[in-house]
């Protein structure tokens, strides 16, 4: 009887009937290719009921170029795929053997789903990253800069703040013997080393 119970538990361990989100770690630059690989092939499998969603992680980066706002996308889990499933062992032999998937993550003897919360942050960080407008500025407070414009072009001065919302730094120069704040784009400025 003991062993009736014992195949009983491995079922219940290799059976999920609920969708839960689960990750493969893929060939990395790959994502979308592996994500388009697996649908067709769950698609010709038959699975589509079982297999309902697929996510590649992508936030958007800001930084400035040639005084303009430049909106660049990038991964937030490189050579990682996150899809949402029912388990079993088809499933799990179709999702395994797709072009481009190393193994699903947690898998020694089952695939371990990824816990709520876990892909709660995840959504959350890639709606903050379409929110924000915040520009990646290479310079921090305090930094030396060359000042590449102007009547004060290429003489040294120090930022005293940065307004990564506008893609600006404030510099003080120095006019008439008194240091005066000027607001400056940040493209306009170049490190001084």
């Amino acid at each position: 009887m003991a062993q009736d119970s014992n195949v009983v538990e491995i079922k219940k361990q290799i059976q999920d009937d609920n969708f839960k989100w689960y990750v493969l770690s893929v060939v990395s630059g790959q994502e979308q290719l592996v994500i388009d690989n697996m649908k067709e092939r769950v698609q010709k499998q038959w699975l589509s009921d079982d297999v309902v969603d697929y996510l590649s992680p992508i936030v958007n980066e800001y930084s400035m170029k040639k005084g303009e706002k430049v909106v660049k996308q990038k991964k937030l889990y490189p050579g990682y795929v996150f899809f949402k499933s029912r388990m079993n062992d088809k499933i799990r032999y179709v999702i395994r053997n797709t072009p481009g998937v190393r193994l699903i993550v947690w898998a020694e003897t089952r695939p371990v789903p990824v816990e709520d919360y876990e892909y709660e942050n995840i959504i959350s960080q890639i709606k903050k990253s379409q929110e924000r407008s915040d520009l990646k500025i290479p310079y921090k407070e305090w930094d030396v800069v060359l000042l590449k414009t102007w009547d004060f072009k290429w003489m040294k001065w120090s930022i005293k703040t940065i307004d990564t919302e506008k893609g600006t730094v404030i510099v003080n120069i120095e006019m008439l013997g008194r240091l005066t704040p000027v607001v400056i784009d940040a493209d306009k400025i170049e490190l001084m080393w």
